[in-house]
């Protein structure tokens, strides 16, 4: 960084901050919530007391519609409903007029994972369901249970958006069941599985294919003694045996029932599956299963949408513009196998036509059916909550049926009796939808405001945070703050969460493992380092380092063996204050902290200003000091190197001419291999107030030219502090006071 003085004005904090309420009529409203900058970015309407007038209201309760009806919200209750003529809207209310549009509950998924078959969404779906107004989900297995625990909470405390998600167990299943699920083969260890993860706050337990009768006996028992209920996708166990049992919900419907199925064995996951084709819905046998799950109280929690994605294999175009590329090239290669095997395709369209008819023949004989879409294939997170509706229209469900069966059905399942209709005094879970969802089933797509807990989200942010990142590496690991890859155009890093409008972020830096990460900010007053951790799938606030009101920290660095993080000082030797110059410090790693800060020593610090350093692999120091000549312009700066010998670094080499000039050099990130460095410099034929250059080995091992790195990167302002990620994937700066990041495919035009 090329001063320590402070240049801009902005005042930060990285506490959560008290959710501003809109002010009515000179009346400052107090937030019940707090919400962190991040959450707030994706909030359009945010005031304690709302009127919401002239809607067409369907309630959640199966009730007839009702026209010209307004809604009265104050904080996160619902306090009134009623005709817009006859229900009087306080002056001190923020009025939404909803002429021509539709107000339906929050939707309420009972099957909705927060991973696909073979990667986790963790950043990605809890937006994807918000913003498609789902306010509230049961995740129904999980291969992430402690990262959706910790999601949760970051939830409830307003840190990150998203829906109330009510955590479900790892999959239980039989003694051969898939490794990575928990296998039935000790009966004290499944009890003392479930009492560990009720005590962790799951309310929901699993049962997979495999799980025997015998098998399902216990973890019902158990389950239910700790206060939890028990689902299943069921093969092994029929849905008489398993209701029988007690347990509290079915996944699937029809397509798993092998209580159908021609030569199946007792206790084994087995039998014909040509029911699927060919069973009469409308028969004793199936109104006989029926009623047993009905007299037992046994939900159905059905999944039409990913039947509809396996059978008729098309997707949307905002499914495919949610996808990570890798899901959309897997789509594309999935078609083409369709189109090819015509009637051969593996899921039959008569199976799902067959599954909607028993769907609505249980909801008829008076079963309680919820709805969750069951991610995968192109059947993205919310998105095919919204595509459940109208397969529901599809199979011959009434409009005011299917909201009821996806909203306070799910509600009843889930024990949530708070929630999941329009009626006085439930939580005020709400979603707007442009059109008359009656006349044109399409509209449940037409999100205008999705209300949770009384705040407004702004679909059309949520939907842009996550597009073409749903299943990507970084959804699914949350490396990289979970953000989207780069192309090879450089883009805002983490918007709103690190990269925020009101403040100046530079000199970051990541861990090898993508795990931590560093970045300074130039807080009005002085610089200050901040460091964040993720932990089970959650970034954690990011806190100050070496904080201290007389002197600046900047350039955060990490060691090549990270066990020391260097970074820039305007500290005093003693710690007693500043002093006139900058030099070079660092930080060792200690109890899961950080020492006091050491000073690097006279070999590599002078009475000048030292910037920003770099490493090689084996220890090799790069770092910038101010021109030593004379003459030099007060802005003149030498890049330098100094290698490590015996634990110590030598007298360092000013780097030749083909590096440094005259003027200024500085801010220099060296390849841990040393073939290429990228340095920020001001010269004359730059594009702007800093460049970035870049610099190659030749085969002799000299450094090329440094040449600009162009329009592609830089721009009338000031690029500076660049790093690349230890996975060489990434090339991070600053610009314009925020950190951007780009592919670093973008390096190898430079070679030529």
């Amino acid at each position: 960084m090329k001063n320590l003085q402070i240049i801009y004005g902005v005042v930060f904090t990285m506490v959560l901050s008290t959710s501003c309420r809109i002010a009515q009529e000179g009346k400052t409203q107090i937030a019940p919530y707090s919400f962190s900058d991040y959450t707030k970015s994706f909030i359009s309407i945010d005031t304690a007391r709302i009127a919401l007038i002239n809607a067409k209201v369907i309630d959640g309760t199966g009730a007839p519609s009702k026209a010209s009806q307004t809604v009265l919200i104050e904080n996160d209750l619902i306090i009134a409903v009623g005709r817009s003529n006859e229900v009087e809207v306080p002056k001190d209310f923020y009025t939404i007029d909803l002429s021509n549009k539709t107000l339906i509950p929050g939707i309420v998924g009972t099957h909705n994972h927060m991973r696909l078959p073979n990667a986790a969404m963790l950043f990605t779906s809890p937006k994807l369901y918000l913003a498609a107004g789902v306010t509230t989900i049961q995740t129904c297995g999980t291969g992430n249970p402690v990262e959706e625990i910790a999601i949760r909470k970051a939830i409830k405390e307003g840190r990150l958006p998203g829906p109330e998600i009510i955590n479900s167990s790892p999959y239980f299943t039989g003694p051969d069941g898939k490794s990575n699920f928990i296998r039935f083969t000790n009966e004290k260890m499944v009890r003392d599985t479930i009492r560990f993860w009720a005590q962790k706050g799951v309310k929901w337990f699993k049962a997979y294919q495999g799980t025997r009768p015998e098998d399902l006996r216990v973890i019902i028992d158990e389950a239910h003694k700790n206060g939890a209920k028990v689902t299943g996708h069921l093969c092994a166990t029929t849905y008489q045996e398993a209701a029988a049992l007690g347990i509290d919900a079915i996944e699937h419907g029809f397509i798993h029932s092998r209580d159908h199925s021609t030569g199946r064995e007792v206790g084994k996951c087995s039998g014909s599956r040509a029911f699927r084709s060919t069973l009469d819905i409308d028969s004793d046998e199936v109104r006989q299963v029926q009623k047993i799950l009905i007299q037992n109280n046994v939900a159905l929690s059905t999944t039409p949408a990913i039947f509809e994605a396996q059978a008729r294999g098309v997707a949307e175009q905002r499914d495919l513009a949610a996808m990570a590329p890798i899901h959309v090239s897997a789509y594309e290669k999935r078609r083409k196998r369709m189109e090819e095997q015509g009637e051969d395709w593996y899921f039959k369209e008569v199976w799902l036509q067959k599954s909607l008819a028993y769907d609505l023949a249980f909801y008829k004989a008076g079963g309680l059916l919820t709805a969750g879409l069951d991610p995968g294939l192109h059947n993205t997170p919310g998105f095919g909550d919204q595509k459940n509706y109208e397969l529901f229209i599809e199979a011959g469900f009434k409009p005011v049926e299917a909201i009821q069966v996806m909203t306070l059905n799910g509600a009843k399942l889930l024990g949530r009796n708070d929630r999941g209709s329009i009626e006085k005094g439930k939580v005020a879970n709400l979603v707007v939808l442009t059109g008359d969802l009656e006349k044109d089933p399409k509209s449940i797509s037409n999100v205008e405001t999705v209300f949770k807990n009384g705040i407004g989200y702004e679909p059309e942010k949520l939907i842009h945070a996550i597009n073409g990142n749903v299943g990507s590496r970084n959804d699914n690991l949350m490396t990289y703050f979970g953000q989207r890859e780069p192309t090879d155009k450089p883009e805002l890093f983490a918007p709103n969460l690190i990269s925020k409008p009101d403040r100046h972020e530079f000199g970051c830096a990541f861990s090898k493992n993508g795990k931590e990460f560093f970045f300074a900010e130039d807080s009005g007053e002085k610089n200050i380092i901040y460091h964040s951790k993720l932990k089970d799938g959650v970034w954690a606030e990011p806190v100050k380092l070496f904080q201290n009101d007389s002197f600046s920290y900047n350039d955060p660095m990490l060691s090549p063996d990270e066990s020391r993080l260097y970074f820039i000082s305007n500290r005093s030797l003693d710690g007693s204050g500043s002093k006139k110059d900058i030099d070079i410090w660092y930080a060792k790693r200690i109890d899961g902290g950080w020492s006091a800060p050491i000073n690097v020593g006279p070999t590599i610090n002078s009475n000048l200003n030292e910037y920003y350093m770099s490493f090689t692999t084996d220890g090799t120091l790069y770092f910038a000091s101010k021109d030593r000549a004379e003459d030099a312009p007060r802005y003149a700066f030498d890049i330098y190197r100094s290698t490590l010998e015996n634990g110590e670094y030598t007298t360092p080499e000013k780097l030749p001419e083909a590096i440094n000039t005259d003027r200024y050099e500085a801010d220099v990130f060296i390849a841990p291999d040393e073939s290429y460095m990228i340095f920020c410099a001001i010269r004359r034929e730059g594009l702007g107030q800093g460049d970035l250059y870049i610099s190659f080995k030749d085969k002799a091992g000299n450094w090329t030219p440094s040449k600009n790195m162009g329009e592609g990167i830089n721009t009338e302002k000031h690029e500076l502090c660049p790093f690349v990620s230890g996975d060489g994937k990434y090339l991070f700066f600053t610009s314009n006071q925020d950190i951007y990041w780009v592919s670093t495919e973008v390096i190898e035009k430079y070679k030529e």
